[in-house]
């Protein structure tokens, strides 16, 4: 059975600020005067039988004090011309649109405030491309940590009402056990609370996905356990083009790609983590895959490449 650990689900939660600030470029596809769109920060991109385009919820004002577990952190923050309380780190979400489907990979923060204001960009994001949550078909659920589901809900209500919402069956089951909820400190419950809301806002549309197995053609949940118990990557077959998705495997670009190993604050199992990523990385640099992240900086495209015995994170140019 996994344990919430306290310190490592609930650290980073109680360093967090008051507020955050929203850092978005304004798209050139806005029109003056669309106030739907206001805000809006999107990038666009061919994948094969898909377009991608990543929306950028808001900004995650992380800091130092989210990483542990290494005497180098500070050194590697240092080089990158990171300062301690100034790391960063994008939410986004990633837009995926084929012949005859509209597909959400995360939903980003919405009105949830754990991070403090400055979310819910992914709606004026789709707006801007053109995209209605109607138009939605299906809802791809990396994890149900609140800056990938809270934007699932308005109040209590599905957002994208026509949409299948496909979650890892592991992760599923995990924020739907009492037991484990019961168990979990005061500060955690308000989590499993959240992501029940949002399960019970799809209610029959919600489909358990099992390691491996397809969400739609071409897009496959792979489970990577560690950040949650039930933590999902997202392998995209585009047919002459493939992307894997890989969601809180890293939090930041710079630091977890130099320093595999270290811990954050909102992994369940650390340990597991690591475990996972450096499973991840090794595969991606050997394919020189194309990965796209979380909290990768925005638009969050790139490859990671061996460096030693760590790796290194290179933006893609995609034309």
């Amino acid at each position: 059975m996994t344990h919430i650990n306290r310190r490592n689900l609930l650290k980073g939660a109680a360093t967090l600020p008051a507020t955050a600030a929203l850092a978005g470029v304004a798209s050139p596809a806005l029109a003056a005067g669309h106030s739907a769109t206001e805000g809006a920060a999107l990038y666009s991109a061919p994948l094969g039988q898909y377009r991608i385009t990543a929306l950028l919820d808001g900004v995650a004002p992380l800091g130092r004090g989210f990483f542990f577990g290494g005497d180098e952190i500070d050194t590697v923050m240092e080089q990158v011309g990171i300062g301690p309380d100034a790391l960063p780190a994008p939410v986004s979400a990633f837009l995926l649109q084929s012949d005859d489907r509209t597909i959400l990979i995360d939903a980003g923060m919405g009105e949830q405030e754990l991070l403090g204001p400055g979310f819910g960009g992914v709606t004026p994001g789709l707006a801007a491309a053109g995209v209605a949550p109607e138009d939605i078909d299906l809802v791809i659920l990396t994890h149900a940590h609140p800056d990938h589901l809270g934007g699932l809900i308005r109040g209590d209500e599905a957002v994208f009402k026509n949409a299948e919402l496909a979650i890892g069956e592991v992760e599923a089951g995990f924020w739907t056990d009492e037991a484990m909820m019961a168990q979990a400190p005061a500060e955690a419950k308000g989590l499993f609370q959240l992501a029940q809301t949002v399960l019970n806002a799809y209610g029959t549309n919600v489909t358990r996905i099992a390691d491996g197995s397809e969400a739609a053609p071409g897009l496959s949940m792979i489970l990577s356990p560690g950040h949650t118990p039930g933590h999902s990557i997202v392998r995209i077959d585009g047919g002459d083009r493939q992307l894997l998705m890989i969601a809180d495997t890293l939090h930041s670009a710079d630091v977890h790609t130099a320093l595999p190993d270290i811990g954050f604050g909102f992994d369940s199992d650390p340990a597991q983590a690591a475990v996972s990523r450096r499973r991840i990385f090794d595969m991606v640099s050997a394919d020189k895959m194309l990965v796209a992240g979380s909290h990768i900086h925005f638009p969050g495209f790139g490859r990671i490449l061996r460096d030693g015995d760590a790796y290194r994170y290179v933006p893609a140019t995609w034309m």
